[in-house]
């Protein structure tokens, strides 16, 4: 017996349910799907949300170092820039050699004919100043001893401020005082003054190079020599400079306590080319550059010829 089914026999109600049921179950899958996407979402979101808060306080840290970076790179500039100042202020007046230098006198003429030979608007001879400095100072209209020497050290400072970090440091303090003593040509003071600074600022120990003999070097109206330079002694070059070192003497000190007949001994001694040597000041010259009397010692030379 064939047993037929019909559709049409079923209650009206079983027909809905399974096609009710296979929707629930086709919808149930793709809610557990998106739920699990949404998991995975929201936790890569999290770790996203703090990543970004890493990077942003790593962002923030890079922006203040940077800030003092750039702090400390104004700072080392305007340090650098006062270095080359102060090197400019040396190198531009340096002569060269290792030993400290004394001053010999005026190359010719008097004290008073030499120094006027200065013009009043070289503003290097101030220590301190410079080519560079020099060029500001009479940008702003000082250009000479007067109108520096009219300034306080606050007109100075402010000016200087005006050219940012790499002047605003610069120490013009005494500046106006040297400009004084060489527009009232007081010289041997602002000799002395310089001699206890160090590119324009007070607050150094001990003594240095005057910045005003440097610069009369320089434009030939002094002589200088290193310390116990033979070559101090009118008469003696560089080939009979080695000759008294060969026998001994070395110094101012040695050559004023030696005897002329010794010297002329050594002389001989070297051969014919020596004759015309005559070394009969030169003790007494030596003796003078030992004691720094080097007016005297000037003064002598300019009366001799090869040290006769």
């Amino acid at each position: 017996m064939i047993l037929l089914l019909s559709f049409c026999s079923f209650p009206w109600w079983l027909a809905w349910l399974l096609p009710f049921l296979l929707g629930l179950l086709v919808g149930w899958a793709i809610w557990s799907k998106y739920k699990s996407e949404s998991k995975e979402r929201a936790l890569r979101i999290s770790s996203l949300e703090d990543e970004l808060s890493v990077c942003r306080k790593g962002r923030t840290e890079c922006e203040e170092a940077l800030v003092n970076c750039r702090a400390n790179s104004r700072n080392l500039e305007a340090e650098l820039t006062e270095a080359r100042l102060a090197l400019e202020t040396q190198s531009s007046i340096d002569l060269g050699g290792g030993a400290a230098g004394f001053v010999a006198g005026a190359v010719g003429g008097d004290d008073d004919e030499i120094y006027a030979a200065l013009p009043s608007d070289n503003l290097q001879i101030i220590e301190g100043v410079g080519p560079k400095m020099e060029a500001v100072l009479k940008e702003n209209g000082i250009d000479n001893w007067r109108t520096l020497a009219a300034k306080s050290p606050a007109d100075l400072q402010a000016m200087l401020a005006k050219y940012g970090d790499k002047y605003r440091i610069i120490d013009p303090a005494t500046w106006p005082q040297q400009a004084t003593l060489a527009r009232d040509r007081r010289w041997e003071e602002l000799i002395a003054l310089q001699k206890d600074l160090d590119t324009g600022k007070t607050n150094t120990l001990g003594g240095t190079d005057s910045k005003l003999e440097k610069r009369m070097i320089k434009m030939g109206l002094l002589k200088k020599y290193a310390q116990d330079d033979l070559k101090a002694v009118e008469g003696i070059g560089p080939k009979i400079a080695g000759l008294l070192h060969e026998a001994g003497i070395t110094t101012w000190q040695d050559l004023s306590v030696a005897s002329v007949h010794h010297i002329q001994e050594i002389l001989d001694a070297a051969g014919s080319r020596y004759k015309l040597a005559d070394p009969g000041t030169w003790p007494q010259q030596a003796g003078l550059a030992a004691q720094g009397r080097w007016k005297e010692l000037q003064k002598l030379q300019d009366e001799l010829t090869g040290g006769r």
